[in-house]
């Protein structure tokens, strides 16, 4: 054989052992593939149901958050809040224009306590805004004793919240402004009760001053003494008149019965007197005389 046929048949061998060796890790790598083919749509059998729940999570958060940014709005910030008027409830927040605050932005405070809980305040206007700051007053009335309430600290505020908020908070503040509506009412009724006590009470001391005496009463001695002394001290000194009087009148009674007794004493002494005279017609003497003209012998 040629030198150039056995070179040509060596090299036919040569690759026939090579095609050999890369069939054979050909079909290993092929095997490889298929199972990692059938294990990866095994798996992704198995997680389709578990995708599908994701899927439908990540829609339901993303309508969360849709529905987060209608309610609460585009400006949520949390910031240190100082109450800077108690009586109107003014306050002063860490952010401004920078944070996208502008003109007449009603923003809604919520005080967060230690817990972390928050509690809502109300709805704010801006008066004055700087680059990172502002001053914002209450867009209702405050009253001093509500503010008094209020912790400065770090506030949320929200250029929006959920209508509920809002309805609840009016509410408050409608039944707020009855009672005090009420309140005024009944302080108003109050005064008026207490002038008119004041009135009654000095009515009553006239009253009892006429009665028995005091200050209220004019003390001029050209005044009658019911009017100067009361009628209770009139009364009395009246009666005392009266019961001096009265033994005055007892004490003449009883000089006019002596005084009548005496006369009647005399008239029967003066009839026995008369009975012993001599009658007319008679020459009788009398026995007084007798006795008498017998006495002076």
């Amino acid at each position: 054989m040629h030198t150039s046929g056995k070179v040509l048949a060596f090299l036919v061998v040569l690759m026939a052992i090579t095609a050999s060796v890369l069939t054979a890790k050909l079909v290993q790598v092929r095997n490889s593939w298929t199972a990692k083919s059938v294990a990866s749509k095994n798996k992704y059998i198995d997680l389709s149901p578990k995708i599908v729940a994701l899927q439908s999570q990540i829609d339901s958060l993303n309508s969360e958050l849709f529905r987060s940014r209608e309610l609460w709005g585009f400006l949520p910030v949390t910031t240190e809040t100082a109450v800077m008027n108690p009586a109107d409830g003014t306050v002063r927040v860490g952010f401004g224009s920078d944070a996208g605050l502008r003109d007449k932005l009603l923003m809604h405070g919520f005080e967060i306590d230690a817990n972390g809980a928050s509690i809502y305040r109300g709805s704010f206007m801006p008066v004055e805004i700087q680059n990172v700051g502002a001053t914002l007053k209450p867009n209702w009335r405050a009253t001093p004793e509500e503010v008094r309430t209020w912790a400065p600290g770090n506030w949320r505020w929200r250029n929006l919240v959920p209508p509920s908020y809002v309805d609840n908070f009016d509410k408050q503040l409608t039944a707020i402004l009855k009672l005090e509506e009420t309140l005024a009412d009944r302080v108003r009724t109050l005064n008026g009760q207490v002038k008119l006590l004041a009135e009654a009470n000095a009515k009553l001391k006239l009253r009892e001053a006429e009665l028995v005496g005091g200050d209220e009463l004019p003390k001029t001695q050209s005044v009658e003494r019911e009017f100067r002394d009361g009628l209770v001290a009139a009364n009395a000194a009246a009666e005392e008149d009266r019961n001096q009087t009265l033994l005055t009148i007892d004490k003449l009674r009883r000089e006019v019965r002596s005084v009548q007794a005496d006369i009647e004493q005399m008239l029967s002494e003066n009839i026995e007197l008369t009975s012993k005279l001599p009658q007319p017609g008679t020459n009788k003497p009398v026995v007084g005389q007798k006795n008498e003209s017998s006495v002076k012998k």
